[in-house]
């Protein structure tokens, strides 16, 4: 419990911020951030707004990408959740998981109509960062589904 807590501290509430969420979209960011799905449905079912973010930008959707919940990921997805949600680095959830090698989070975003080309405020691509991470698989499937480093941004000559 201690864990998942800690986890929720690093995720929910970044130091030295004001937190002004609603409790139930607190309870539902834990909730992805733990990999509860079912609790995730019931939150949904409640009305909580599937694109809840902490005060950062994330959004339920990038902590559950992140963590490699896949169940997850397809509950918020199946409720109508953004797969192309940037936070307020630019990531999105697709960059996420690919920088942590998520291969069927990743798939399944792709599925979801997550762009493999967005770059996020450095100019970092999925492929980018599933390449820094050397996750192999997951730059195989962003390359055949068309992703670039460049973000399909190359200057034309």
């Amino acid at each position: 419990m201690r864990v998942g807590l800690l986890l929720l501290l690093c995720f929910v509430v970044p130091l030295g911020s004001a937190v002004e969420l609603a409790p139930e979209s607190q309870a539902l960011l834990a909730a992805a951030t733990s990999g509860e799905v079912e609790r995730v449905n019931d939150l949904l079912s409640q009305g909580v707004d599937v694109n809840t973010k902490n005060p950062t930008g994330r959004s339920v959707l990038h902590i559950a990408a992140f963590n490699g919940n896949l169940q997850t990921v397809r509950a918020l997805l199946a409720a109508g959740a953004d797969a192309n949600l940037a936070d307020g680095a630019g990531l999105t959830p697709l960059m996420e998981a690919a920088s942590f090698g998520h291969l069927e989070v990743v798939r399944l975003l792709i599925q979801r109509g997550a762009d493999v080309n967005v770059a996020d405020q450095a100019g970092n691509t999925p492929l980018t960062l599933s390449n820094r991470g050397r996750h192999t698989e997951v730059s195989t499937l962003l390359t055949e589904m068309g992703a670039t480093e460049g973000g399909g941004k190359e200057e034309k000559k």
